[in-house]
């Protein structure tokens, strides 16, 4: 087996080497050039040059096609900005979305790995966006590159397509701005936390300038035995700043070689044992095997976008995307198993280890062409896009099976699972190195190679009826055809293939009243469309079953108070899935699923985000939810209605707020609270809740800053991630130090 520590170590290598390489290109530019022409200097807001930094509070949203006011958007938006992820440390796009009230998290789910995401109550995962391209491939998203995260709620098929029952979470990219930047950290933490950035921008002439951000991280965890280690580079080069034509072209190069954890499992009640329906009481115990998995994901994206300015009042952009995505994974989950039902569970309890493979190889190609216009018909003002999408994904799936060493499957009967016998260990004293003597390298046995094709057209009108009154009106048709071909390893046919086409229109439509520049109120309704091939592949069943169908109704108000500095919000809404999806009771006919479930989730939402004062700075949020089971087409599991979705709590929130003492030292803190969520239907076994404080320092003198990030600060035992065989632990408390300097 590879030395995982060497190769990391290696990587970390590479970064100021290419940092290096990329200050010499642009500088060796500059020091072509014999003349420079005058350049006017003048102070601005360092937001308007280098995205978010020294705001909690976003200028704009990018949330959709057209960037714009959030205030004109009648949708519950939250933009997590660059200075609030560096102020809590938040080097993950989770640790980004506990700023986002209604989001939840899953654990991995069966072999599945990567952000597994809820909002609202229902599942995310596939609605994960890169500066709006989909971004749904299985990995553990960073964000050294990213200026701001954005959570769109509610269905938004309108303007992305299929899914979005929940909304959609849009990573927005760092980008080259006009002037130099160069920006080095380094992390260091308890339980053998090691990070480091860099991030440089280097104007070239008066119109072009480049940008490179790079990351390295080397860590262990408080569950000794897991592993996070990552590293990425992401370079990116603007022509045309400030001219009627714009290109940027970007590159994003990521790659994670972990030691996956997949948490502890439940201790379920059962007639006969006294269990607590709750995970087991052992937070910071690993009970994988960290000499036998691995998770090794690398995601290669390219991105080019041509902006053409034709008058004032036109403009065209065309943007394309090439991504591929490669995942192995090699994991081992726990679970509980008692010689009699009726023992109780002690420190000597065993616990077993299903082994987790899966294979991905998921390709996205995409070209987007929108036309913005905005013109007059008489005294009523249309602001209008339009556009069309052309996207092919690709997705190989590939099942796998751990033979022993003679080649030989071993029986079920014997190891709980085909393949290799993976040791069973005990609750209080977990043996976790070593590699199993009788399994041998996975061996691929059946294949879903599956292709998704989208052609879609859009169009939306913000009509100004007045200075105080807008509506908005917008439609999308799709055209989403997916097949799949299923293979067993010799290549022959494992499955039926099976193939279907969908075509459906969505719809975006609100009001929007606006008596001043600092009240904006709206109602809204939206729909979206989840297909039986959302996640590409599909079965003999799912082609012949309809897409769900979802509506959001809201009404919301926003208000901008302190002179812009600060923004409120608050949402008032109904997120429905009208024809769930589920399994027909008539076993062994191939027929349609049936489309006769029901669920949604009624709740209000609050938020604010920015200045209270020159010094002072917040970011707070409060969902309450009601997420409801309306019906259930099994008649035996009738008794599941009225009851509450999986990983839905009922309340969520979040606050952080900082304050600059003097000229050197700066304060913060706060906290994330989370309601009680069940791990299915049935509504026995849950998580508990519960809430976390963080707290920082920091010290800064001129270009050097020191900050101390303690997380956790009162070492609460709590859960993060849910699947209905087991939970990932939060962590417990951590402090970690980043130095920074700026030249």
């Amino acid at each position: 087996m590879r030395d995982k520590h060497k190769s990391g170590i290696r990587h970390f290598a590479k970064l100021p080497a290419a940092a290096a390489l990329f200050g010499a290109v642009a500088g060796g530019v500059n020091a072509a050039e014999t003349v420079l022409a005058p350049v006017e200097v003048s102070a601005e807001n360092p937001q308007s040059r280098n995205g978010t930094v020294n705001t909690f509070k976003a200028p704009t949203v990018h949330v959709g096609r057209v960037e714009q006011d959030a205030r004109d958007i009648p949708q519950s938006v939250t933009s997590v900005t660059r200075q609030l992820m560096n102020d809590q440390d938040a080097n993950t796009l989770k640790e980004a979305l506990r700023n986002a009230v209604g989001v939840t998290f899953n654990a991995a789910e069966g072999g599945a790995s990567g952000d597994g995401i809820r909002i609202r109550g229902f599942g995310a995962s596939n609605d994960l966006y890169l500066d709006n391209f989909r971004d749904s491939a299985q990995y553990n998203r960073d964000t050294f590159h990213i200026d701001t995260v954005e959570v769109l709620r509610g269905p938004a098929s309108m303007m992305f397509g299929r899914g979005s029952t929940g909304g959609v979470v849009n990573q927005v990219s760092k980008t080259p701005f006009r002037g130099d930047l160069n920006q080095l950290s380094t992390t260091i933490g308890m339980d053998s936390f090691y990070r480091v950035e860099g991030d440089f921008n280097r104007a070239i002439g008066e119109s072009t300038a480049a940008r490179i951000n790079v990351m390295g991280q080397k860590a262990d965890s408080f569950r000794e035995g897991a592993e996070m280690n990552r590293w990425g580079v992401a370079p990116s080069i603007t022509w045309g700043l400030g001219e009627p034509t714009q290109i940027t072209a970007s590159y994003l190069h990521y790659q994670e070689d972990n030691v996956p954890d997949y948490g502890v499992p439940y201790y379920r009640k059962t007639p006969l044992n006294q269990g607590t329906n709750q995970p087991i009481d052992r937070v910071d115990t690993f009970y994988g095997l960290k000499d036998f998995d691995s998770e090794e994901t690398q995601a290669d994206v390219l991105s080019l976008r041509v902006e053409h300015q034709i008058n004032p009042n036109m403009k065209i952009k065309n943007s394309t995307r090439a991504g591929k995505y490669d995942l192995d994974l090699r994991a081992s989950a726990p679970g509980l198993s008692f010689a009699k039902p009726t023992d109780a569970l002690t420190d000597s309890t065993t616990v077993t280890r299903g082994r987790k493979l899966r294979m991905r190889e998921q390709e996205i190609y995409s070209n987007v062409t929108d036309f913005l216009w905005d013109f007059e018909t008489g005294t009523v003002r249309h602001n209008v896009l339009a556009g069309i999408e052309l996207t092919r994904e690709k997705l190989l799936s590939t099942g796998r099976m751990q033979l022993d060493t003679t080649g030989k499957v071993l029986p079920s009967s014997t190891t709980g699972l085909a393949g290799c016998n993976l040791p069973s260990t005990t609750v209080g004293n977990p043996v976790t190195g070593g590699v199993p003597s009788n399994c041998s390298d996975p061996v691929n046995t059946v294949t879903a190679d599956s292709t998704a094709d989208t052609v879609a057209f859009y169009f939306q009108d913000m009509i100004d009826l007045n200075p105080h009154w807008k509506v908005l009106l917008g439609a999308r048709y799709d055209n989403f055809k997916a097949s799949t071909e299923n293979l067993s390893f010799t290549k022959q046919k494992a499955a039926d293939n099976v193939s279907r086409t969908d075509k459906v229109w969505s719809y975006r439509t609100g009001l929007i009243y606006q008596p001043d520049q600092v009240q904006s109120y709206y109602v809204s309704y939206g729909t979206s469309f989840n297909p039986s091939a959302e996640a590409y592949s599909t079965d003999p069943k799912g082609a012949l079953t309809d897409p769900e169908k979802n509506a959001n109704y809201e009404i919301g108000a926003r208000w901008t108070l302190l002179d812009g500095d600060l923004a409120l919000r608050t949402a008032v809404f109904r997120t429905e899935k009208t024809n769930e999806r589920q399994t027909d009771i008539e076993p062994g006919v191939v027929k349609p699923y049936l489309l006769s479930g029901k669920r949604h989730t009624d709740g209000i939402e609050l938020e604010a985000a920015g200045r209270l004062s020159d010094k002072w700075q917040v970011f707070a949020g409060l969902a309450l939810m009601d997420p409801v089971i309306d019906e259930v087409a099994n008649p035996a599991r009738k008794y599941q209605e009225g009851n509450r979705p999986d990983n839905s709590p009922t309340y969520t929130g979040n606050l952080w707020t900082t304050y600059q003492v003097d000229g050197n030292w700066k304060v913060g803190g706060g906290m994330n609270a989370m309601g009680k969520r069940y791990t299915s239907l049935d509504n026995t076994v849950f998580l508990p809740s519960y809430v976390r404080w963080d707290a920082m320092v920091e010290w800064t003198h001129r270009d050097l800053s020191v900050q101390l990030n303690v997380l956790n600060l009162f070492d609460t035992e709590y859960y993060e991630g849910l699947y209905a065989g087991f939970a990932v632990p939060g962590t417990t408390r951590t402090a970690r130090v980043t130095a920074s300097y700026k030249f």
